[in-house]
């Protein structure tokens, strides 16, 4: 009987701790204190805590971050003694890792012990056929489900959403099958209803990217238009005037003019046929299909569509930008549309971080920093360094560390989704095997390293 207790025990504060674990992931503190009261109408509760254990400095400190009864003196040393059975279940989350303390009375146990002591002599052959039935009884009804809730909780823990425990009786261990299975329900739908939403977000974010660098395609491109338009129009002029002209020698020196207009409208409508061709070359292809690629190139023209876009959006805005590309570089195998937009999204933070910065002093009445940002560059053994610097208000330490997770983000509402920076991590380590790190000092510079492999 008391080998049974000790196993209900230890199941009991396995559930609770399985129940704490999928709130916390949830970040769902009402669920926490509905997992801790499943033991707490239990008649045999002398105690249940949640031990909170910290790792960092690579020692292992438990500390009681919460206990019920409130008045109990517990202790994270607690262990099994005549008169109680303490059992823990460990518990690991990204917000907190620990273990749930779980101690249960034997007074009753002792006292049937006892009383059974005191008759065996006289109704041994009966007890013993009556602690058959109950041992069967019991590992029928109790232990067997306890179990294939105990296993199935496990398969949920490990990502599978589809378990359901089957159970026909109408006692506690069918309510807490029942309500095993409905929470793995909710939780599927929730994770269903979580993923469609990022999925959302991010497409949102490659929209916006996609409409950044459509605008810094626009203003590239006018540029050369406007050149072409303009020195048209004044070589229709000189035509006119030519005609005109009857002194041989003017005329001559007209036509020297003309031939100078055609000579800039053909540069210039070359540019602009540049510009269309790299940005043909970098679509062409299968997603997801890496190409060898002019890595210099691409940085250098997605550096100009990242600026002129950033003009499209605010008319004010200028930076010095300084590029510093290793000369003969070798091809680099890259997928272009998800490395550009890597660039893209790097420059855009650096050039709004640049921004800010200027806008900031201004409105503190201080002397502004001329905005600056640099890309460069280098070849180190077998990887390709590229580093992106700006001169804006960087990174403090605290956030430093969050920068790459999912829709964590430092820009004002509506100026940001918090997954560019996740997506970019994602793109440069799983897609491309290669590295993603920034360094940061406050109030000085921002600086972000990606390494690709060879």
């Amino acid at each position: 009987m008391l080998r049974n207790f000790n196993t209900e025990v230890q199941n009991l504060a396995g559930t609770v701790a399985l129940g704490v674990n999928i709130a916390l992931k949830e970040q769902n503190f009402e669920g926490v204190q509905t997992a801790l009261d499943f033991v707490k109408n239990n008649p045999h509760l002398r105690f249940v805590s949640l031990v909170q254990i910290d790792s960092s400095g690579g020692s292992f400190k438990k500390s009681i971050f919460k206990t019920y009864p409130e008045n109990y003196p517990a202790n994270v040393s607690a262990v099994s003694g005549d008169s109680i059975i303490v059992k823990s279940a460990a518990f690991s989350t990204p917000m907190m890792s620990g273990e749930i303390l779980l101690g249960l009375s034997t007074s009753e146990i002792t006292a049937s012990k006892a009383q059974i002591r005191n008759t065996s002599i006289i109704v041994c052959l009966i007890v013993f056929g009556v602690g058959i039935l109950i041992g069967f009884f019991l590992a029928r009804n109790i232990s067997v489900p306890v179990l294939e809730l105990r296993d199935a909780a496990v398969k949920v823990g490990l990502g599978d959403r589809t378990q359901q425990v089957k159970s026909t009786s109408k006692d506690e261990i069918g309510q807490l099958s029942q309500a095993f299975n409905k929470m793995v329900m909710d939780l599927a739908t929730a994770e269903s209803e979580r993923k469609a939403a990022q999925d959302q977000l991010i497409q949102s974010e490659k929209m916006a990217s996609l409409g950044q660098m459509t605008a810094g395609i626009a203003h590239e491109i006018k540029n050369p238009l406007n050149f072409v338009n303009n020195f048209s129009k004044l070589s229709l002029e000189l035509i006119e005037e030519i005609e005109a002209e009857t002194d041989t020698q003017e005329k001559a020196e007209l036509m020297e003019v003309l031939k100078g207009n055609l000579t800039k409208i053909n540069h210039h409508g070359k540019r602009a046929d540049s510009i269309v061709a790299t940005m043909l070359q970098h679509s062409r292809g299968t997603a997801g299909t890496k190409v060898p690629c002019n890595l210099n190139q691409l940085c250098n023209e997605y550096t100009d569509l990242a600026f002129h876009g950033m003009r499209a959006t605010t008319q004010d805005f200028n930076a010095s930008i300084i590029k510093n590309f290793e000369e003969n570089l070798p091809l680099v195998h890259l997928i272009p549309q998800e490395f550009s937009r890597v660039i893209l999204n790097l420059l855009n933070n650096a050039f709004y971080a640049v921004n800010e910065r200027k806008q900031k002093d201004l409105e503190a009445g201080k002397l502004a920093e001329q905005p600056e940002v640099k890309i460069s560059t280098q070849k180190i053994d077998n990887q390709i360094i590229i580093r992106i610097v700006d001169n804006g208000s960087g990174i403090p330490e605290p956030i430093k560390n969050k920068i790459f997770e999912p829709f964590f983000t430092t820009k004002p509402t509506g100026k940001g989704t918090g997954l560019g920076l996740s997506l970019s991590y994602d793109i440069i380590t799983k897609e491309h095997g290669g590295k993603m790190s920034v360094k940061s000092e406050p109030g000085k510079f921002t600086e972000f390293i990606l390494e690709l492999p060879l």
